[in-house]
């Protein structure tokens, strides 16, 4: 399950990391991609980043689905997904 307490202050951090240090290949997405200043990122790998700004530990994305619950908790707080077959840009190290 998707922690409640990550903001769209914790998305947009999460995002900074990724541009910054890139992302785990084996994180890359599979159908969506979250759409933010121009760049593709891999939503769950966003929201499993933004978690640990709030508990220290990745939230594991086998603990939450992608898809319909994924891009509607980013909607919700107001991010953009697309359906995409990218894996998330070229972040991935």
């Amino acid at each position: 399950m998707i922690t409640k307490n990550i903001t769209a202050t914790h998305i947009r951090r999460a995002i900074q990391k990724i541009d910054n240090v890139g992302f785990p290949k084996r994180n890359r997405s599979r159908k969506y991609c979250l759409v933010a200043g121009g760049t593709h990122y891999p939503p769950k790998y966003v929201i499993a980043l933004a978690n640990s700004l709030i508990t220290g530990y990745l939230l594991s994305s086998k603990k939450f689905e992608g898809g319909k619950q994924t891009n509607n908790f980013l909607w919700n707080l107001g991010f953009t997904t697309v359906g995409c077959n990218c894996g998330g840009g070229e972040g991935a190290q």
